[in-house]
């Protein structure tokens, strides 16, 4: 069994899918003119033109991609330069280097890569983001945010505050009302209590 490169292992990521199932550009291979699939594409050597493919674009170390490109995903290991629309996620490797105008749901830049154009992240279909959610201490069960802060403010005694872990005393917070209050008292430097 050969040793995989990272590249190859990005494009494994998550999914049982090999590269068996993509259509192939090899590296001894020159394209120019349109190429669609409803595939993944694999691209090893040079593509020129227009690539529309409903599934990721993986453009390995090596390859050179000169074109307009519409793709649900888009990784990038080699050189890729053009205009790219990317329904998902753009996502380019240390050895990766984009020249292109992009519009795309969510861009990644590994140090080390290279990006060199205009970037648009609006207007892109992207779907609703899933509700933030934490659990609870000594619990595997998630919590959504509002019940974890609603436990929070109800509890009783010292709260945990990220002030309060850095080693910093914690203050509470006074409302104007209390901070009134606070100031018609008459405390002692030494520690005794009001004066009356």
């Amino acid at each position: 069994m050969r040793d995989r490169s990272t590249a190859e292992i990005e494009w494994h990521a998550g999914s049982d899918d090999s590269f068996e199932n993509a259509s192939l550009i090899d590296r001894h291979s020159a394209f120019d003119g349109n190429f669609q699939s409803q595939r993944d594409i694999r691209v090893e050597g040079d593509l020129k033109g227009n690539l529309s493919c409903d599934g990721t674009l993986f453009i390995t170390e090596g390859a050179s991609v000169t074109a307009t490109v519409d793709a649900e995903n888009v990784t990038v290991a080699g050189d890729l330069s053009g205009e790219i629309r990317c329904r998902g996620r753009l996502q380019i490797l240390p050895s990766g280097r984009v020249r292109a105008k992009v519009a795309t749901g969510s861009l990644v830049i590994q140090e080390g890569a290279i990006y060199e154009g205009q970037l648009e992240m609006a207007g892109i279909e992207i779907s609703a983001p899933r509700p933030l959610r934490v659990r609870s201490q000594g619990s595997a069960n998630p919590v959504s945010i509002e019940a974890a802060s609603g436990d929070r403010a109800t509890s009783t005694g010292n709260g945990t505050t990220f002030i309060r872990r850095l080693g910093s005393p914690e203050a509470p917070w006074q409302s104007d009302t209390e901070e009134s209050e606070a100031k018609s008292l008459d405390l002692q430097p030494t520690g005794e209590g009001p004066a009356s």
